[in-house]
C-alpha cells in the first residue's frame, strides 16, 4: 500500500502552489484509494466522492480519516453478499481498532494530529503508518 498511499500524497503537487489545494484528498480517500489500487477492490472512481465528509474527523476532529478509509476498504474485501452473518466483518472491524489504536494511541483525529502530524507533511506520515496496519490486519485475517 505504501506505493500507492505515497502517489495519492502527491496529488496535485505538480500544480502551481495556488491550485494544489483542489487536488488534496483526506485521510479516508487516500486509504481507500490505496486500498482499491493494491487489493484490486474494483471500487467505481464515482465511489471516492462518498469519502470527502470523512476527512479530518468529519471535519470536526472526530474518528480519524485514515481509519474510516481503512474500515470501508476492508469493508469491501470481506463483507459477504447479503445473506451474510457479519461474523467476519465484526471481526475486521475489531482488529482494526485494535491494530489502529495500539498505532497511534486513539481513533481520534484530534488526537493523532496532536501526537503524530508532521509539521511539513501534514498526516502523509499518519497515512502511511495507517496503510501498514490496514496490511497487518488483512495478513492476519489471510492466516485465519
Amino acid at each position: 500500500m505504501k506505493k500507492s498511499i505515497e502517489s495519492y500524497n502527491a496529488f496535485g503537487k505538480d500544480k502551481p502552489v495556488a491550485e494544489q489545494s483542489q487536488y488534496h484528498m483526506n485521510c479516508a480517500e487516500v486509504l481507500l484509494r490505496a486500498a482499491n489500487d493494491t487489493y484490486e477492490l474494483k471500487i467505481p472512481e464515482e465511489s471516492f466522492r462518498m469519502l470527502q465528509g470523512f476527512g479530518a474527523g468529519f471535519y470536526s476532529e472526530r474518528t480519524c480519516g485514515a481509519f474510516s478509509g481503512s474500515l470501508a476498504a476492508l469493508g469491501a474485501l470481506y463483507t459477504e453478499e447479503r445473506p451474510s452473518d457479519q461474523a467476519k466483518m465484526t471481526r475486521v472491524a475489531k482488529l482494526l481498532v485494535e491494530e489502529f489504536e495500539k498505532e497511534f494511541g486513539s481513533l481520534d483525529c484530534d488526537y493523532i494530529k496532536k501526537h503524530h502530524r508532521d509539521e511539513v507533511e501534514a498526516c502523509n506520515p499518519v497515512k502511511l503508518r495507517a496503510g501498514q496496519v490496514f496490511d497487518r490486519v488483512v495478513a492476519a485475517l489471510e492466516k485465519e
